[in-house]
């Protein structure tokens, strides 16, 4: 939208609450839920401050804001030849202020006729504008089942791991591949799930105190190891995490041939990951992968506020 008017005349047309979003923006910055015509004029002001602030464009857009969704994501791959596939869905339902914290594959609400209709019009999409690389097709997933495009994040994800321990691909190869010119080697036919995967994002902040963050020395560090478990991190003993740096300090991922062995398996994990001298993530995570309605299935982007997390 050009101006605050139209963000106005566009709320009002499709009726409150609306998102107000940084067109730039990404990881969940840039992002305001407004419920009348006050609380939009306060809002346009503040996120256009904040997108030049972050992104250096002030463009903004406006749109419905839908309510207990859940955000599902497909990893595509395209080449210069025009060999494209979709190697299937991440779940990322379980967020914090827009963030990602848990992602998992595949996601319990997607069966396989599904995967296969949204999964074909990815691939259709990223043909329509010649892409060329690794990308994440995003979506938003509403209580109905209908699903609503987001954007395609033009990179690799952090989550991208889920999906390599479940394809038993390296992603990081097939995106220089595809980089230097080569072929993507398969096609979608030779692509099969096999097993679930969990990340959770290990961060640097203290869920105890509004999720402060919390930076210093890393004294000792002890990194879960085993069957079914990676873990991808810069800590060390000696190391120190700085404040000026995003706080993510490890990705902690499962695998397991069912949900539950994955969920378990995340659960001794994170029990075995001790990170001396700052705060973690690693008790939320507990928490949340004890939850009954977490173990059901019963995500959404506001889980952690539905269920009093």
């Amino acid at each position: 939208v050009k101006d605050v008017n139209e963000a106005l005349d566009i709320a009002n047309q499709i009726g409150y609450p609306v998102l107000l979003k940084s067109v730039y923006g990404g990881g969940g910055r840039g992002i305001r839920l407004v419920n009348n015509d006050k609380e939009l004029k306060e809002a346009f002001e503040t996120v256009t401050g904040e997108s030049i602030a972050a992104f250096g464009k002030s463009a903004i857009l406006v749109e419905k804001f839908l309510e207990k969704i859940r955000h599902i994501e497909y990893q595509l791959a395209r080449d210069k030849h025009g060999n494209a596939v979709h190697i299937f869905e991440r779940e990322c339902s379980i967020q914090r202020r827009n963030q990602k914290l848990i992602e998992q594959t595949p996601s319990p609400v997607v069966d396989q006729k599904t995967r296969d209709k949204i999964g074909e019009l990815v691939v259709k999409a990223a043909e329509a504008v010649d892409y060329t690389n690794l990308g994440t097709a995003e979506f938003l997933r509403a209580d109905n089942g209908d699903f609503y495009f987001i954007e395609i994040n033009a990179r690799l994800q952090v989550e991208h791991p889920i999906t390599e321990l479940v394809s038993g691909l390296d992603l990081v190869k097939l995106q220089i591949d595809i980089a230097n010119g080569e072929p993507i080697p398969f096609k979608q036919n030779d692509l099969h799930m096999n097993g679930y995967a969990i990340e959770c994002r290990i961060n640097a902040e203290d869920t105890f105190l509004d999720f402060a963050p919390s930076t210093g020395p890393v004294p000792d560090v002890n990194i879960p190891s085993g069957p079914g478990v990676r873990c991808d991190t810069y800590l060390y003993p000696g190391c120190t995490v700085s404040p000026y740096y995003d706080s993510l300090m490890a990705k902690l991922i499962t695998w397991g041939q069912t949900f539950e062995e994955s969920r378990l398996r995340m659960l001794n994990a994170l029990n075995d990951f001790y990170i001396q001298g700052v705060e973690t993530s690693i008790p939320l995570y507990k928490t949340i992968l004890k939850n009954e309605e977490y173990k059901k299935g019963n995500l959404s982007t506001d889980f952690l506020k539905r269920f009093g997390i």
